[in-house]
């Protein structure tokens, strides 16, 4: 988004630097060019709809114009986009807002290298090389139940104080490099007073932790729900159903990776506004996936006869997990059918 002549013209130049991101340029009608879309309205108004539709937004303008134009809109740092500003010259490509979740920092130094500019980035742990709680839990592909924790237990990281990190999930760590005072420990010695803070990897729900020290838990996203529904179901009476089976299991909400179902049920509101409510992906298995598995499950001559298929919720669950674990078989909830799979690693 660019509010200048020579804004427009540098925002030109950094299309043909990243053409694999494949971004679209936004400016006032003055200044439009071949390539450029036109701002509508007020340009505070049109930030709102960048925000919600842009996973990044860069802004070639005044810093002090994007603070006072984003301010109304900002959600949660979980939510928000990553907004970057450059200068019209291009001499610096700033990380203003969500430097590790809305990946604005590696997007900075991303952007910097691309256009041989200087990435600026004001973030704690990265300036320090060291590494935040919100950044640990995307590395393992998890999620933060408590950012208020979080918070806590970032800082003693940045104030280099001893912090255990509890792999109660054995999550993937190939790879995985953490600063020295962030240490891979069992629960016992996590609970020893080796260590001033907790990062426990987990999705137990309810999280039950001695007190005397700042915990954090991630959860992390390793489940599916496989889900048949009759039309139109209401989207409370969906996610009240997954509470329920999830409460059964004592898993977390966070912990749900996707929803899984058929092709006929791809459209349906209530499916996807769970989707949101749980922050899961939506997953639709080709009817021939479900035909080469159905056979292993209870099937039905009613669902046949409306879906051409004798299962939905059980196979489509088998197929999106990997053909996962069946951690609780289909659950007739008064015309929603749900399955929880673990996912295969």
């Amino acid at each position: 988004m660019a509010v200048s002549r020579q804004g427009v013209q540098k925002a030109l130049e950094v299309k043909e630097h990243i053409p694999e991101k494949a971004p679209d340029i936004f400016t006032l009608e003055k200044y439009a060019a071949p390539g450029t879309q036109m701002i509508r309205g007020k340009i505070g108004e049109f930030f709102k709809t960048l925000m919600a539709d842009y996973d990044t937004v860069l802004c070639i303008m005044a810093t002090g114009i994007v603070v006072r134009s984003i301010a109304p809109h900002l959600g949660h740092k979980s939510k928000d986009p990553g907004i970057l500003v450059m200068d019209p010259d291009g001499k610096y490509v700033i990380s203003l807002l969500s430097g590790h979740l809305g990946h604005a920092n590696e997007n900075a130094v991303y952007l910097a290298k691309r256009m041989d500019a200087q990435h600026v980035i004001t973030t704690g742990t990265d300036v320090k090389g060291s590494m935040a709680v919100d950044v640990l839990a995307e590395k393992l592909g998890c999620t933060i139940a408590d950012f208020t924790a979080a918070k806590d237990v970032t800082a003693l990281i940045l104030d280099d104080e001893p912090v255990a990190v509890v792999n109660a999930e054995n999550c993937d760590t190939t790879g995985l490099v953490l600063p020295p005072n962030l240490v891979f420990s069992e629960k016992k010695g996590a609970l020893s007073g080796d260590y001033s803070g907790c990062v426990v990897v987990s999705a137990d729900d309810p999280f039950i932790w001695p007190p005397g020290r700042p915990v954090v838990q991630i959860v992390p996203k390793k489940f599916v729900i496989g889900i048949g529904c009759r039309r139109n179901t209401e989207a409370a009476r969906i996610e009240e159903a997954v509470r329920q089976v999830l409460a059964a299991l004592a898993l977390h909400p966070l912990s749900v990776k996707a929803f899984a179902t058929i092709g006929l049920k791809a459209d349906e509101r209530g499916i996807h506004a769970a989707c949101k409510t749980f922050d899961a992906e939506l997953k639709v298995v080709p009817d021939d996936f479900v035909k080469m598995v159905q056979s292993r499950f209870e099937g039905s001559d009613f669902v046949f006869k409306t879906t051409g298929l004798y299962a939905v919720s059980e196979p489509c669950g088998y197929v999106a997990s990997g053909f996962g674990e069946c951690l609780l078989e289909k659950q007739k909830c008064g015309g929603i059918t749900l399955s929880v799979w673990k996912m295969k690693e």
